[in-house]
């Protein structure tokens, strides 16, 4: 799917059973049950309604690559090598993702392209400063529109010579722009800034690309007062939203059925009092159904799906039925979604695994999720030979009339 970047946005015992039928539409339908509501938060893990202002990623997606090199220094390493530090991996992470829904082209302009002024003169940090950031966007854009016609793109992104002095890995990130920059009469709103050190962490590409697609962090960024406290303690190694060096870092079924990867027949829906059953395949494999989703109110869902050592996920910790919240109504970087922990008293892999205390988190047969508060039950009623799991929700309170 070829659509200019538009708009703007400033700155959730062996048993035979029956199989749930799933109601809910598409994410870009205009009503979805179990579908959280979109709200103004970023990124807003809301399913009712698509945000226009991203691109959706399904069918093809052309975003080109600009190098930019600075005049106080000489890059070491040439633009196909930097090229090649992503590539490859984006493309081979998306298609497996997506189940093939998604032909990501990413495109490297050849060469590199000098920047007015010196690295160090933009000051790149993490929080960078609006106006040294909007300088080195419209420098980097002013610059490559010699060679590069942007009508072509669905997405663009900036890529830095990684040994300037002034470029600060940390600094990679996607800028929303309010007030979008225009080239060759398209309106730039989202644009991916890279800065990462050779090599760089595996899927960080990726997980900028996700930003593109209107995906959130899912890290919760420390207070300023708390510096002690892990990013990493709300999803843990699941999904590279939250960290893209994590050991299963396959995009929740959640994502999946935001980016318009599963059918509506793949969801299972619970969103008043009572209960279903679903029987869930790997969100690893192609096929079967995907995610139940217990909602709770008009910004609040539980997911549950199965996770394997497959696809994306070769290098997981553990496998079995996850059991995450979501919140439509939580911004970006903020803990949107959670993880709960099926053994909160234990670990696991604490060498290899970003947040070892969720690294063990999912349910296998026999264990439950309670929430008394809403009166949510999710048990994990079986495993077949095929790594598919029975799962059975209730829901025994209207936690709808309750909270909403």
């Amino acid at each position: 799917m070829r659509t200019p970047l538009s708009g703007a946005m400033a700155v959730v015992a062996a048993l035979t059973l029956p199989l749930a039928s799933a109601s809910p539409a598409s994410p870009s339908g205009s009503a979805v049950r179990c579908a959280p509501v979109r709200t103004d938060e970023h990124h807003s893990e809301g399913l009712d309604t698509w945000n226009p202002s991203y691109t959706r990623p399904v069918g093809r997606v052309d975003a080109v690559m600009v190098f930019l090199r600075f005049p106080d220094s000489t890059p070491e390493l040439t633009t196909s090598q930097i090229a090649d530090d992503h590539i490859p991996d984006t493309r081979r992470f998306f298609h497996t993702a997506s189940y093939g829904k998604l032909d990501y082209n990413l495109v490297p302009v050849d060469g590199f392209v000098t920047m007015p002024a010196p690295s160090t003169a933009y000051r790149i940090a993490r929080d960078w400063a609006d106006e040294p950031r909007r300088r080195y966007l419209a420098d980097a854009l002013a610059a490559a529109d010699r060679t590069v016609d942007f009508r072509d793109f669905d997405a663009v992104f900036l890529v830095a010579d990684p040994h300037a002095p002034g470029v600060d890995p940390d600094a990679t990130k996607v800028v929303n722009l309010a007030r979008p920059i225009v080239a060759d009469g398209v309106p730039l709103s989202h644009i991916g800034t890279i800065f990462e050190a050779h090599p760089p962490d595996p899927h960080v590409f990726a997980h900028e690309t996700a930003h593109v697609f209107d995906l959130p962090d899912l890290y919760r960024r420390p207070d300023s007062n708390a510096p002690g406290r892990d990013w990493n303690d709300q999803v843990g190694d699941w999904d590279l939203m939250g960290d893209q060096k994590g050991l299963a870092p396959d995009p929740f079924a959640w994502h999946k059925w935001k980016l318009g990867w599963l059918t509506p027949a793949q969801v299972v829906c619970l969103d008043r009092p009572g209960s279903v059953r679903a029987r869930l395949s790997p969100v690893e494999v192609r096929g079967g159904t995907k995610l139940l989703v217990v909602q709770l109110d008009r910004h609040t869902a539980y997911a549950v799906e199965v996770r394997a050592r497959r696809g994306n996920d070769l290098r997981t910790c553990s496998e079995g039925a996850l059991v995450y919240r979501v919140r439509s109504d939580v911004r970006s970087g903020s803990g949107p979604v959670r993880v709960m922990d099926a053994h909160p008293r234990r670990a696991a892999c604490p060498d290899t695994a970003v947040h070892p205390p969720l690294a063990d988190a999912p349910f296998t047969r026999g264990e439950e999720f309670r929430d008394r508060t809403t009166g949510t039950v999710i048990r994990v009623l079986d495993r077949d030979r095929r790594g598919n799991y029975v799962v059975q929700a209730e829901r025994t309170r209207d936690a709808w009339t309750r909270r909403g």
